[in-house]
């Protein structure tokens, strides 16, 4: 019984850390993505989609399950960011903004 509840306890702990970075890596990826929107504004969204996405496998090519989340971070994130920066959101703020960081 003891071994179980050690077990569970060790399993929590595994499951709480990759939340966190996972968090963290989100906050990058964002951030990043603004900085290579903003230039970008008056182009084709299929360009600036393409840009990120190699942007972001730069950033986290080291990280094995991360590089997976690059697209469905653009899928999912990119068009509220481009929203946020056409509408006048600060680049600085994008990212708080839409709850990335």
């Amino acid at each position: 019984m003891r071994s179980l509840i050690v077990l569970a306890l060790a399993a929590v702990v595994a499951l709480a850390v990759p939340d966190s970075k996972l968090g963290s890596i989100e906050c990058e990826m964002c951030e990043m993505a603004v900085k290579t929107v903003v230039p970008m504004l008056d182009q084709d969204t299929k360009d600036i989609e393409n840009a990120v996405n190699e942007e972001c496998k730069k950033l986290l090519h080291k990280i094995p399950f991360a590089t997976g989340k690059c697209k469905k971070f653009v899928d999912e994130e990119l068009n509220k960011i481009i929203k946020e920066l056409e509408s006048g959101t600060a680049p600085a703020d994008v990212c708080k903004k839409i709850d990335m960081c």
